[in-house]
């Protein structure tokens, strides 16, 4: 027995001095520091951005200045497994990220730092919840938004061209994936409602409707004649092959996708909101964090809008009060301009007063094609290359049921001072690339809606009139939110949705439906723009109430710019730092 008792002992011994070697060997362990950050973030970058060809082209025009040579050509994956492996590589990142002295990092490095810390640490919370990710829908789905991405590819050199044509092909497999996803999807009870499928079917039908005039056929042909230093006879081969990859991979690509859709309707078990599902109000918890950026919980948000809408309701009342003319003038209104042209170069001189400079850029109006136009949103800005951001593309929808004629705010929302704007002038600050891929619906679709509201003072219009205009928009957001949470986490049916409308006068059952119809379609939508707005003015306000007369818009303005892209909470805690240097 004191044998054993003895073998006991010192095996005890051993394990404790084998455990403090380990601890005095990791506390010895030097973190590193701000240099090797900068070389993981460029390693971060590399691997990321070269995971599609698409995700590439549009954030670089010159790859191998990145240390980028003879990239993969991939439309990338979506699958069960590779969303998997996604999360993996978010808790690789994660772990990695605690490497770093933070104590060490310059300011610009902490800000990353913190940044990509709390984004892939929400990244990580889905873990069982993949089955619940979308990538299709009616209007922001791949399959919506994919003809324009491919029709704006960049050719920068020859070899783009031939990138190009290479990836066409990859589409019809890229679409098999997510097709398998589908049916994973329908196989769990999760796929869509019969709706939102017919949406979708009815939005590649018109993609496809007319095969030997297909849009990308029309638009490859105008960008390699106008390549320059092609002979007739390359423009005449790639023409060809370009014809033949969308007849043989493309069109084919959206028919599968049509039948499988067609087949997979009436698999789905909800016709409701996100909440109806097993973990449906856990997912759209993420959603919102994801969407808006806010880490606020859903019942504050809740009552965040529904303060917004009654205090907005409540200056509605008091400006009518002063001039029951208003209503009729507000009706009445017209714009300076609805050339979108005359309009950017209009409010880039109008916003010198309370927005810092940018550089000079350019900017492309585009029309959407109109196989197109009854699924797309009213205008959109495509986010140029970091290495190549002077060269800007806003595309307009025609679509009749647009009023262009109210075109300037629009312009306002996707140029000046608005995403055009913003991108361009974080851009010019040259951030760590990674930033660039980094997606932060709340705060680019909050600055953008924020300074929408902000152009009613723009456009000439009587002060009376712009508030009237501001407070219309903002309670009309602001109830699109309200909408979106009370059919995803609280469960309101298309009665109660009717029921909530009706107390703001809102009767009319062909809106009740459209506007329901929309939120379950593409939930947290809505949220990006009317959450993020509101996280933007509470920021707003907090400088204004703590610097009083020493608050000046423009000088906000540009730290909310310099800051760039981040979650809110970030941003407020710099915003202390902030207020003390005004002071």
């Amino acid at each position: 027995m004191r044998q054993r008792k003895k073998h006991f002992i010192f095996s005890l011994l051993l394990l404790l001095l084998i455990t403090l070697l380990i601890g005095c060997s990791r506390l010895g362990d030097k973190k590193k520091d701000g240099k090797e950050f900068d070389k993981f973030l460029d390693e971060i970058f590399r691997t990321e951005v070269q995971k599609d060809t698409l995700t590439l082209n549009y954030s670089l025009a010159q790859p191998e200045n990145y240390g980028i040579i003879d990239p993969k050509v991939s439309l990338g994956h979506y699958s069960v497994n590779y969303l998997k492996d996604m999360l993996i590589s978010s808790e690789n990142y994660l772990a990695r990220l605690e490497e770093y002295d933070y104590n060490s990092l310059s300011d610009s490095q902490k800000l990353t730092y913190d940044i990509l810390k709390m984004d892939l640490g929400l990244e990580t919370e889905k873990g069982d919840l993949i089955l619940y990710n979308e990538i299709l829908g009616p209007t922001t789905g791949i399959q919506a938004q994919l003809p324009v991405l491919l029709a704006e590819y960049t050719f920068y050199e020859k070899d783009d061209i031939e990138t190009y044509l290479e990836l066409l092909p990859k589409v019809q497999d890229y679409f098999d994936e997510i097709i398998e996803f589908e049916k994973e999807k329908s196989a769990a009870g999760l796929f869509m409602s019969d709706e939102v499928a017919d949406s979708i079917i009815e939005q590649c039908e018109a993609f496809i409707a007319d095969k030997e005039n297909n849009y990308l056929i029309d638009v490859f042909n105008d960008k390699v004649k106008s390549y320059k230093g092609l002979t007739k006879a390359e423009i005449a081969s790639y023409m060809e092959t370009n014809e033949k990859a969308v007849t043989n991979y493309i069109i084919p690509a959206y028919e599968n996708l049509i039948f499988a859709l067609t087949q997979l309707k009436g698999t789905g078990t909800n016709d409701g909101g996100l909440c109806y599902y097993d973990h449906g109000k856990e997912f759209y918890e993420y959603l919102i964090k994801t969407n808006t950026g806010s880490s606020k919980s859903v019942p504050e948000l809740k009552k965040m809008l529904d303060d917004n809408i009654s205090g907005n309701m409540l200056k509605l009342t008091s400006l009518l009060m002063k001039d029951p003319t208003l209503t009729d003038t507000v009706m009445s209104i017209t714009y300076p301009l609805t050339d979108p042209t005359e309009i950017i170069e209009y409010l880039k001189a109008e916003i010198k007063k309370d927005f810092p400079a940018t550089p000079a850029v350019s900017c492309s109006i585009k029309y959407v094609h109109e196989s197109l136009r009854e699924h797309l949103s009213p205008a959109m800005y495509l986010i140029p290359p970091i290495d190549n951001y002077k060269d800007n593309v806003i595309y307009i929808n025609n679509n009749p049921s647009y009023d262009l004629s109210q075109i300037f705010t629009t312009i306002a929302h996707e140029g000046y001072p608005g995403h055009l704007y913003q991108s361009v002038f974080f851009r010019d600050l040259e951030p760590a690339p990674i930033r660039s891929l980094l997606n932060f619906g709340g705060y680019v679709e909050g600055w953008a809606t924020y300074v929408e509201y902000y152009s009613y003072y723009l456009a000439g219009f009587d002060k009376n009139v712009a508030e009237f205009l501001e407070a219309s928009m903002s309670a009309n957001m602001a109830l699109y939110c309200r909408l979106d949470i009370g059919i995803h986490y609280e469960g309101w049916s298309l009665a109660e949705t009717a029921s909530y409308l009706k107390s703001f006068g809102i009767n009319d059952t062909s809106t009740v439906k459209v506007l329901y119809q929309t939120m379950i379609e593409e939930p947290a939508l809505y949220p990006q723009y009317g959450i993020g707005y509101l996280e933007i003015l509470k920021l707003r306000e907090t400088a204004e109430k703590a610097l009083g007369d020493k608050f000046v818009l423009k000088d906000f303005h540009e730290f909310l710019l310099n800051l760039g892209p981040a979650q809110f909470d970030i941003i407020a805690g710099r915003l202390d730092t902030w207020i003390e240097g005004q002071k």
